[in-house]
């Protein structure tokens, strides 16, 4: 066969022959989970920062649900979804490359060798690395272990003659036989001597389990055993059932009798009595006499996090049904549980914790993680989740205490999730995980190093071509926004601080907080004013949005460009477009703006003009796109 062959067209048989191999200890899910969302060309598919895992952790429990259902095998729903999806239809050259660093050997031997007709790529060394033998040393050592079980046998004449008698063999051959016994001989016990239990030569106390007494629990005698060897313990110690109805952790975890607890301990060290079969607590603790006992209230589930007693909370020790629930969970978490409509990984707020070095608060240009904060949260540099840096965005809860479904920053979490995770774009900055099983919610974007677009305005950085070049990636990313699906994106935000810069000053756009779907091109009121007062057109402040508020935002942005000023200014304010020629308050000394007889400061500043006329006269970001591209035309 061909490697350019494509899975799904397969002969039934051979097909057959890889589900068999994929069933083999449920292997079918280690292909899954390293197959990538795009295939290229040249067979070697990996999963990467800009090729995330195609099937999500709920995609497993689908094709086995889908499995029950049809009386299938899950490799063979596995092979036929994805045989059938995205732009490049996996072939075999996909298959085989995957199944080799899935490890699946047998699988991918057969793709190789019967299918492929090519030598097998094991590796040379590890567990995949194929074993060599020599065939007539194994073949001599299994002959003379046969031979071997075979002389240990004593077969008993009478057999011997009936094989002889049935196969005409001379009976005169000398065999070594044993009489078959004419009678059972009586089989006679006699009684072992006692012999004395020997003592241990150690003294590691050893803990064993009693029998129970059914007519009182061990907790109880625990408790008499204690009282009565009050004389001999320097602090009277109470009663352990007391302590434990007067625990505030028993009600918490629903147990109504201390008997409930099973409580086995015992002391066989050499110097215990075999009349108190219950030992000094003290001995069990160590033999200092400074060892202070922890009440139990202590141990209960309310005690400080902080404190310094290194007795577990006793709701673990009781099997708690907070513990329990709690168990999906990498720590105490405050939110609820989301059930997100995304193909983007989730990782764990201990892995988070991890890759920033627990949120380290000191500045990246210092050495340290962070990278800056905003209204709605802080950003840190993470490592070791991708295989390059990425950004983790750690939002701020409007009460730390119980976060709810309904609360804004949670809304804001998921739309960002589900929604972003369907826009790819160059000039949008790609957002790549989340978390919400911790402290609080997180979201893990591409690191853009370049910083942003507002700080090196302000440094003066930039030469005034990489201007135009700026403002058309950033009008190319919001028109993307605003067309990419039929339902038009809102950013809300648009503003040169939320612009990043990368190594060759690609501008992508960032902070999608305040995004909204506008369900049609007309006016979408709302009763919450959000958003950058500096970048809003009139009408964000009557609640009235729609696509053409981003429209006015870049226009602002515009104005920064051109004249390296913010956009709050006292001597400024509203002469936004007031100028008809923006000589005054170019930046020259960026350069001089013209090139080819053509004065691209002016050109620009009369796009921005159009940009903050009213909202019907405001052009939507399409047409800004091309007005961009046929001024850029004229500029080499």
């Amino acid at each position: 066969m061909n490697i350019n062959l494509e899975v799904r067209k397969l002969p039934l048989a051979e097909k057959s022959r890889i589900v068999e191999y994929l069933e083999e200890e449920e292997s079918w899910k280690k292909l899954m989970s390293i197959i990538p969302s795009t295939l290229t060309e040249d067979y070697r598919s990996d999963i990467s920062l800009n090729n995330p895992p195609k099937y999500r952790s709920e995609h497993f429990h689908i094709i086995q649900n889908a499995s029950n259902l049809t009386k299938r095998f899950c490799s063979e729903i596995l092979l036929r979804e994805w045989a059938t999806s995205g732009r490049i239809r996996p072939a075999l050259g996909h298959l085989k490359y995957l199944l080799e660093k899935a490890q699946l050997f047998h699988a991918a031997d057969f793709v190789t060798v019967d299918l492929l007709k090519q030598q097998k790529t094991r590796p040379t060394k590890g567990p995949g690395a194929p074993i060599v033998l020599n065939s007539e040393e194994i073949e001599d050592s299994e002959t003379k272990r046969i031979e071997k079980m075979l002389d240990a046998i004593n077969y008993p004449s009478s057999a011997i003659e009936n094989i002889c008698k049935q196969n005409s063999v001379d009976t005169n051959l000398n065999y070594t036989t044993k009489e078959v016994p004419k009678m059972i001989p009586k089989i006679v016990i006699s009684e072992s001597p006692e012999v004395e239990e020997a003592k241990p030569t150690f003294n590691v106390p050893v803990v064993v389990q009693n029998e129970r007494n059914k007519s009182e629990s061990d907790l109880i005698k625990f408790s008499k055993s204690l009282v009565e060897s009050d004389n001999n313990v320097p602090n009277k110690i109470p009663d352990l059932t007391s302590l434990l109805e007067s625990c505030p952790s028993n009600s918490e975890h629903g147990s109504s009798s201390s008997n409930n607890i099973p409580l086995v301990v015992e002391d066989i060290s050499e110097d215990s009595s075999s009349d108190n079969i219950h030992p000094n607590i003290s001995s069990l603790l160590g033999n200092s006499s400074e060892v202070i006992i922890p009440a139990l209230s202590d141990l209960s589930p309310e005690s400080s996090m902080s404190s310094s007693s290194n007795f577990p909370a006793l709701s673990h020790l009781l099997g708690g049904s907070d513990s329990i629930a709690n168990k999906t969970r990498s720590c105490a978490s405050p939110l609820p549980n989301l059930s997100l409509n995304t193909p983007l990984p989730h990782f764990t707020y201990a892995q988070l914790e991890n890759a920033t070095c627990k949120f380290d608060q000191i500045p990246l240009i210092e050495g340290g993680r962070f990278l800056g904060s905003g209204s709605f949260g802080q950003v840190y540099l993470a490592k070791d989740l991708f295989n390059q840096p990425v950004a983790v965005k750690r939002l701020t809860l409007e009460n730390a205490e119980v976060v709810q479904i309904d609360d804004r920053v949670t809304k804001q979490f998921i739309t960002e999730v589900e929604i972003l995770s369907k826009y790819k774009h160059e000039n949008l900055v790609s957002l790549l995980g989340y978390s919400c099983d911790g402290l609080t919610y997180c979201l893990v974007y591409e690191y853009v190093v370049g910083g942003a677009l507002k700080d090196r305005l302000e440094k003066k950085e930039l030469i005034w071509t990489e201007r135009l070049y700026i403002a058309l990636g950033t009008a190319r990313a919001i028109a993307y926004l605003h067309t990419a699906y039929s339902t038009p994106l809102i950013h809300r935000d648009v503003k040169s601080a939320n612009i990043l810069l990368d190594v060759t000053n690609k501008p992508k756009l960032c902070d999608f907080g305040l995004i909204k779907h506008s369900l049609n091109q007309s006016t979408n009121t709302v009763t919450t004013i959000i958003g950058t007062s500096a970048y809003m057109a009139p009408e964000a402040f009557r609640g009235d949005v729609s696509p053409k508020l981003d429209t006015f935002s870049f226009g602002v942005v515009l104005l920064e460009l051109l004249t390296s000023k913010p956009p709050m200014d006292d001597n400024r304010e509203g002469k936004r477009s007031g100028y008809d020629d923006i000589t005054p308050l170019l930046d020259v000394s960026v350069g001089s703006w013209s090139a080819n007889e053509i004065n691209f400061g002016q050109k620009l500043y009369e796009i921005a003009q159009k940009l903050f006329a009213g909202k019907k006269q405001r052009p939507l970001m399409a047409s800004v796109c091309s007005n961009f591209m046929n001024l850029l035309k004229n500029l080499h």
